[in-house]
């Protein structure tokens, strides 16, 4: 089977459901009901209807503790979408110039047509990317490669001097500060100031200081 192979009978609604369940339990979080909710912003209600349709389909099965589990062809198609979702965004930012912060945007209106074929030549020109530009990676083209160990920014300790692997993607405001604060994969950043009372973390970022409340400073992973 290609990598992107279409599934005609799967739905985009239902796409965008097994894609938000993928990044949940990437991140290492166990899901529920409550959380998909605030995730998609629907109505509990909403996802369980859903989350139905899901489990005819085949797709998940849910606990009696209501916890979400993905069965093979769940994870393979929500693998699926992750995958042409983020060679959406690297073909957006590296080959047509798009601006950084809007890649995630528009790479929502892409990933579920992208071909079997297509995705093959795409990955290709891009010369198979592990991670889209964000500093996630990319399944399918980084199984295999043992990824830098990595933490929270807001777990670092005053005067570290650390390289930004990951940030946040789905906050297009919040996205275009780092872009101007160039705080993106890649950046060197010294930590300044951690500053409890505050909220706030001040860095170091190419010779300027930067600002970050601590909730956006646990979203930020670098490297350990």
């Amino acid at each position: 089977m290609l990598l992107g192979e279409p599934k005609p009978e799967i739905s985009v609604v239902v796409e965008n459901y097994l894609q938000a369940i993928y990044k949940l339990k990437e991140r290492g979080e166990r899901v529920f009901p409550t959380r998909l909710a605030e995730v998609m912003d629907v109505s509990v209600a909403t996802v369980a209807g859903t989350l139905k349709r899901l489990g005819k389909q085949g797709m998940i099965q849910v606990s009696e503790s209501k916890e979400i589990h993905f069965t093979d062809r769940g994870n393979e198609v929500g693998e699926s979408v992750v995958r042409r979702h983020r060679l959406a965004e690297c073909m957006l930012t590296q080959l047509l110039g798009v601006e950084w912060p809007r890649a995630h945007m528009e790479a929502h209106r892409l990933e579920h047509a992208i071909s079997p074929y297509v995705e093959t030549k795409l990955a290709a020109s891009l010369g198979y990317p592990t991670v889209n530009p964000f500093g996630a990676p990319i399944p399918g083209y980084s199984d295999g490669i043992e990824p830098p160990a990595v933490k929270p920014l807001s777990e670092t300790g005053q005067g570290d001097t650390t390289v930004v692997e990951q940030v946040p993607e789905e906050d297009p405001q919040l996205l275009e500060f780092f872009d101007e604060t160039g705080v993106r994969p890649g950046a060197g950043v010294e930590v300044r100031e951690i500053a409890p009372y505050k909220g706030t973390i001040t860095l170091l970022v190419n010779g300027s200081d930067v600002v970050l409340g601590t909730e956006v400073a646990a979203m930020v992973m670098v490297r350990s």
